[in-house]
């Protein structure tokens, strides 16, 4: 399929009513609040921060249970060129669908690269801002040969990113960088390139275009793969599993342009990324079938994660979320690091 071009001055397309096509034996979810238990209250930015870090910190173990073992491991959606889910043997085990997962988002990394020309543009000094536990940034070293700066506000990441780093032989192309987005050391300039891989949802865009515009050389690259939202529903049911609430194409146009970015690439990938969630849907499912010796406390986040997976991939299939892939280029030299 290939991939519709977005209106980069007024976002997404329109949202059109709700797909006639959910997951076979999906959980419809009325009430967003019976898998989670918390409210979402005004937060100063730099609590939101540290909240956001000490997050990603507890996910640690989930991520490399349903992600790992490593070394490349990936916290993002996957991408299906049929946009359909793949067909596997009758009763898939949880290792069987997590290895379609993984393949599907270094897919995921490929379409990326492709999208964003990363053999010249995603090949020298990058920052991988929101590395998550590194994947990424060993996937565009390992590729790509660039050298990389991958950014977490997750303390406890850091040393993951790295130890995995020195397992492909990476320890002098990566290294691990604890910092918030919107306080970039300006020493460590300037970088080619940032890539953010549905991470800068978290992130006070104005203030994190400030901040590349000022570590960026001049035609540097923003790249960005993010989740956007149509309609304030869309927004509620990322947040109430993510903690924070996606936007629009056009917030990220404006918060660029007032830093000196222009956007210059957008890519459309909501179908072929839909059946993520009917995939992490089912590898959750297959794990609470199939090990009995769950605690009652894991169950139950499975059980949230399940229901979660699956009005996600309802929202995103109504036309509520929609996945994009945008390139800034730095066209104002003001503030740039030198």
């Amino acid at each position: 399929m290939v991939a519709a071009q977005f209106r980069g001055d007024s976002g997404f397309p329109r949202y059109n009513g709700p797909s006639s096509h959910p997951i076979p034996g999906e959980v419809i979810v009325t009430n967003l609040d019976e898998f989670s238990g918390s409210t979402q209250t005004a937060l100063a930015p730099q609590d939101e921060v540290k909240i956001v870090g000490q997050y990603y910190d507890g996910k640690t173990a989930k991520l490399v249970r349903k992600y790992g073992p490593g070394p490349r491991i990936h916290y993002h959606v996957g991408y299906y060129p049929s946009s359909d889910v793949p067909p596997y043997a009758s009763d898939p085990t949880p290792d069987d669908i997590r290895r379609s997962v993984r393949l599907h988002q270094e897919g995921l990394l490929r379409y990326a690269a492709k999208i964003w020309g990363a053999e010249h543009r995603l090949s020298g000094r990058i920052l991988d801002v929101g590395c998550g536990l590194g994947g990424g940034s060993l996937f565009w070293a390992q590729e790509y040969g660039a050298d990389v700066t991958a950014v977490t506000n997750a303390p406890e990441h850091a040393p993951i990113v790295e130890g995995f780093a020195r397992e492909c032989g990476l320890g002098g192309k990566v290294r691990a960088l604890v910092s918030d987005a919107m306080h970039l050391p300006l020493d460590g300039g300037p970088y080619d390139a940032a890539v953010a891989i549905e991470s800068s949802g978290y992130f006070n865009r104005p203030q994190w275009f400030e901040r590349l515009a000022r570590v960026l050389r001049p035609g540097g690259s923003v790249c960005i793969e993010e989740v956007f939202t149509t309609r304030p529903h869309g927004a509620d049911v990322w947040a109430e599993y993510f903690y924070t609430k996606p936007t629009t194409v056009l917030d990220y146009v404006e918060a660029a342009r007032a830093a000196g970015f222009e956007l210059v690439d957008e890519v459309d990938a909501t179908s072929e990324t839909s059946p993520f969630w009917e995939e992490s849907a089912a590898w959750t499912k297959a794990v609470l079938d199939s090990d009995s010796d769950i605690s009652p406390v894991a169950r139950r986040d499975l059980r949230i994660s399940l229901l979660a997976n699956q009005a996600l991939g309802k929202e995103w299939r109504a036309g509520g979320l929609q996945l994009g892939f945008l390139r800034f280029e730095l066209k104002s030299t003001t503030g740039s690091a030198s």
